[in-house]
This record gives C-alpha cells, sequence and structure tokens, in this order.
C-alpha cells in the first residue's frame, strides 16, 4: 500500500493529495492506539454504555508508521529520484532491526545499505557494539529496574516512602531507561553494521547534555530529527513571529507527548518540555547557564522530574510521587534503596565524559589486550544474566 502511495505521488504532485495519502498512511496508528481512548472520553461526556474494543495492536506499528511518512514525504518533495521498487519499499518498512524501537532511518540510508559491499563490513567493531547494547540492557537496566519498579509500582499501590528513596527510585528509572533504550539502539545499529546497513546513532550521551534543548539533540535523535523534518520545519519552523514559533514548538511537543501515550501524563510531560524550551529559547539569562555546572545540574533535575511522569501508571500516581520527592524529607531510608546505591553510584560514572580518555589510552599496547578480556567477561556475564532472568521485555517496545 504504501509503494502504491509512492507510485501515485510519483505521478501527481498535488498538496491535497499528498495529505489525503498521509492521513490514510496514519489512520491505522490513530485507530489501534487511540480508539479506546476516545470511547472513554464519549462515555464520559455522553454518559454512554460503548464499550472498550480488544486490539491487537501490531508489533513497530508505530516506528513503521514514522518511516512510512518520513518515505512518502521523500517522494513527495522529490528527494528520492529513483523510483523505489516494491520489493525495497516492503523490505524497509519491515527491516527488523528498526521496526520495533528505532533508530528511525530514512529510505536513502536504507536503499544505500542494499548496495553496501559486504567485504568492507568491520565485523569486529559490529559485534563489539552488540555485545555493548547487551551489556547496557542485561547487566544494567533490567537490574536497576528492581528499584524503580520498587518505588513506583508501591506508590500506585498507596505506599509510603522517605523523600530519600523516591528520589534514588526515580534516579533509577531514569538510568533504566536510558540504558534499556540506548541499549538496544546499540544492538540495532550493530546488527545492522554486520548486515551492510549503516544505521544513524540514537543516543550521544544525552545526560551530560548542558540545556534542555542539548538534551534533545541527544536523547533519541532520531525521533526528534523525524519531528524536526517532517512536522516542525513544516510549520515554519523558527523563520516566523515569535507568536507563530511558540505554537509550532507546542504542536511538535503535544504531538510528541500524545504519540508516547493516551494518559494525560504523557500529554504533561511533552508540555513540561515545550515550557522548558521557550524558557531557554526566549528568556536571555538562560543561555548564560548553558554548559555550565548550573546548566547541567538544572536539566538534569528536569529531565529526572519529567521522566516521573513518563514511567507512571498515570497523572494520579505520578502527582503522589512529585509530592513526595519534596515533603516526605526524613534522614531515614528504605532498605532497598540503600543496597542500590553503590550500583547507582557506578551506573552514574558510566555516564561520564570518559571518551576522550579511551581515545588517549587506546594508543596503548596493552589498551587492545585489556579491552578484549573485559568484552569476553562481560559476554559471559551477560550470557549467565539471560539464562538466570526472566524475559524483561525493551520499554520503547510499548510505543
Amino acid at each position: 500500500m504504501i509503494w502504491f502511495f509512492s507510485f501515485i505521488l510519483t505521478k501527481y504532485r498535488n498538496r491535497v493529495l499528498f495529505t489525503v495519502i498521509i492521513a490514510c498512511t496514519i489512520a491505522p496508528l490513530l485507530m489501534i492506539k487511540y480508539l479506546n481512548f476516545a470511547i472513554f472520553g464519549i462515555n464520559s461526556i455522553f454518559n454512554s454504555g460503548i464499550q472498550p474494543v480488544s486490539i491487537l495492536i501490531p508489533m513497530g506499528i508505530s516506528f513503521f508508521t514514522f518511516e512510512a511518512v518520513s518515505f512518502l514525504a521523500d517522494v513527495y518533495n522529490e528527494k528520492i529520484k529513483d523510483k523505489p521498487s516494491i520489493l525495497n519499499v516492503y523490505l524497509y518498512l519491515s527491516f527488523f532491526t528498526t521496526v520495533t524501537s528505532g533508530p528511525i532511518i530514512r529510505f536513502k540510508e536504507f536503499n544505500q545499505g542494499l548496495r553496501n559491499n559486504l567485504q568492507t563490513i568491520n565485523y569486529a567493531n559490529a559485534i563489539e557494539r552488540i555485545m555493548i547494547g547487551l551489556c547496557k540492557k542485561v547487566l544494567i537496566a533490567d537490574k536497576i529496574s528492581v528499584l524503580a519498579n520498587y518505588y513506583f509500582d508501591g506508590v500506585a499501590l498507596g505506599n509510603q516512602y522517605s523523600s530519600i528513596g523516591l528520589w534514588l527510585g526515580s534516579i533509577a528509572y531514569t538510568l533504566q531507561l536510558y540504558f534499556d533504550f540506548s541499549g538496544y539502539s546499540d544492538i540495532a545499529i550493530g546488527i545492522g553494521q554486520l548486515l551492510g546497513f549503516s544505521i544513524r546513532e540514537n543516543f550521544n550521551k544525552p545526560y551530560q547534555a548542558g540545556s534542555i534543548s542539548d538534551f534533545w539533540k541527544r536523547w533519541h535523535i532520531s525521533l526528534t530529527q523525524w519531528f524536526r523534518d517532517y512536522v516542525y520545519i513544516p510549520l515554519g519552523g523558527n523563520r516566523c513571529s515569535i507568536p507563530r514559533h511558540i505554537l509550532n514548538m507546542l504542536s511538535v511537543w503535544l504531538l510528541t507527548g500524545i504519540w508516547h501515550g493516551t494518559d494525560l501524563s504523557f500529554i504533561l510531560w511533552g508540555l513540561g518540555y515545550f515550557v522548558l524550551l521557550v524558557i531557554e529559547k526566549y528568556i536571555p539569562f538562560m543561555k548564560k547557564l548553558e554548559n555550565t555546572i548550573i546548566g547541567r545540574l538544572y536539566t538534569l533535575f528536569f529531565v529526572n522530574l519529567l521522566w516521573i511522569l513518563f514511567r507512571a501508571d498515570n497523572l494520579k500516581t505520578a502527582a503522589i510521587y512529585i509530592k513526595g520527592l519534596f515533603s516526605n524529607i526524613t534522614i531515614g531510608i528504605e532498605d532497598k534503596a540503600m543496597r542500590f546505591i553503590p550500583f547507582i553510584l557506578c551506573c552514574i560514572l558510566l555516564c561520564f565524559p570518559w571518551n576522550k580518555l579511551f581515545a588517549k589510552w587506546s594508543k596503548k599496547k596493552w589498551f587492545a589486550l585489556v579491552r578484549g578480556i573485559l568484552l569476553i567477561m562481560l559476554s559471559i556475564m551477560v550470557i549467565a544474566g539471560i539464562v538466570n532472568s526472566a524475559y524483561t521485555p525493551y520499554i520503547y517496545g510499548n510505543f
């Protein structure tokens, strides 16, 4: 169907037709993800008794839709010169390494991968990238999720916790989400490399960001770039009046929040970033804080706070959790949180900028040997971790 739409757009470059095709492309996603939300709203407003519909959600429908829209938009804007074959379009939209959780790739990048010479593949780098991703997922994200679940699930059940414990629980989720999602991206990129595809990076040490704007240049980069290229810029970007620019930003962040989920907590999560980005853009004082220690701390503070909205089961649970961060201030701390403090500190250290130091060590002869031994040890630990634990799905597989 998507190939057929692209074929029509190459024949008839009409804006109204393009709009209709895009609407048809995103319609299945809207129906599957938001039909029951709409039914709930109708029942609440009109006191009707419409029953929710049980829908089987296809794996990867969100990322499939993102890539389909980008492909059709690029065809319409003549960024894709050659007429794509139906087979290449099918392979692109069903590319197994990225279809469930990204990174969101463009058709031109994928098509280039189909033409790459497999003899030029660096298999060692690709396998190393996969192992790093597995380590992030199995040895870090899955382990620290125990503490995050303890606090978030406990708050949802009505349990009371110390302020320090709640802070540690929120930090645990902040770390879990990063290592889980960036770990998946590493695996996807590594497998892509083995097959000859150069998949764009999705993370660039986001917790080192010096501002909220900088954070979103580092976090889920492929999604940020997708919204920039296919929503923000078509709306006018920042080449317009200040009120219009603010409206464009509001549209992007409302859509970002709604895409992540139908609960009001996701919408507030998106609006929270909208407000922070508007403040950074139009208050001169904020520019002076960028990339300073204060700027980095304020960025981490708000990113961590907004992840609570992202993780909580609903808005009520999120409100109780956030209230507990600032109200139950006591010296005491739960035993479970106390046991996780060393692990949390180690995870935080892994987020530090070690690149320059590693680049300096890479020139030493002993570094390659130590690196190889460490990777072998971590590989054994990953296998043991997978064997001895239950299946834990990737977080972004839910979106």
